[in-house]
């Protein structure tokens, strides 16, 4: 990742994610900063991202060793996961040192360090799960990631990724999401997982509760808003357009991905 481009893509989530209230339904925040998982009766969005966060962690079938959460926020993945491991056993890493400090305020028993995705300070083999939720379209780039998540990983090992694939250049939001990695078809996208050694590797396109159900929730709740006098006239066609910029974006799936590192494990040279 270039030093410009990790400037700008912390201070822009710093400013969106480091304030007590953020919550893009106009909802209270609970330290999320994904779409969330959306279901008929879903109301909100932070519900909606517990629900993302129970769906990825039913895909983790080992419940003991150590975790790490990668781009982990401002700590409400992490908190989620303390369902499933010991607070003492999870690991989170993020570019933003601001963020780091919120989430060693939200689970002050977890350990946190400003680290790149693409390049870990950690020793080989020392992860029994590495998780990232929604942030692999932000690494320069995600081969570097999956590569150094499978050097980390103790032989074993699983990864399980939401990620959000683009099949062409978006032209919104190009501040965080500009330079992305284009990819024709979820073929190439697994071509590049099974690519960097990653075994077992199963693909599920969840883009209508997640993406869809995202944008639909935004417009819903403008709406709502609009009606019951909570905002004006100005904001409500504000969230309509946010909601119209995302759902125009050229992804071409939202994805979770699940793999193994094979029992013969990778060296700290393999595939760098």
């Amino acid at each position: 990742m270039s030093a410009e481009f990790h400037k700008e893509l912390t201070s822009a989530y710093d400013r969106l994610f480091c304030v007590p209230e953020f919550g893009l339904d106009g909802q209270p925040g609970a330290g999320f900063g994904n779409l969330g998982y959306f279901t008929p009766a879903t109301t909100d969005l932070n519900t909606a991202c517990g629900q993302l966060m129970d769906v990825l962690m039913a895909r983790i079938t080992r419940r003991d060793g150590l975790i790490l959460d990668v781009a982990c926020g401002v700590g409400g993945t992490t908190k989620c996961l303390t369902k499933i491991f010991a607070p003492e056993a999870i690991h989170g890493i993020n570019i933003s040192a601001r963020q780091i400090e919120l989430c060693r305020t939200r689970v002050p028993e977890a350990h946190f360090q400003v680290m790149t995705a693409e390049k870990m300070d950690f020793p080989d083999q020392i992860f029994d799960v590495v998780i990232s939720v929604e942030a692999a379209m932000h690494f320069k780039g995600r081969r570097e990631f999956l590569l150094e998540a499978m050097r980390v990983l103790k032989p074993g090992g699983e990864i399980v990724v939401a990620d959000m694939p683009f099949c062409s250049e978006p032209s919104s939001f190009t501040r965080v999401l500009g330079g992305q990695e284009l990819y024709p078809n979820l073929d190439s996208y697994r071509a590049l997982w099974e690519s960097c050694g990653i075994q077992d590797v199963e693909i599920e396109d969840v883009s209508g509760p997640v993406w869809r159900g995202f944008c639909a929730h935004v417009r819903n709740t403008a709406f709502r808003d609009l009606i019951a006098g909570v905002t004006d006239g100005g904001t409500f066609q504000e969230r309509l357009h946010f909601a119209e910029k995302m759902n125009a974006l050229p992804v071409l799936a939202y994805v979770i991905v699940k793999g193994r590192k094979g029992q013969k494990g990778v060296s700290s040279h393999d595939g760098r």
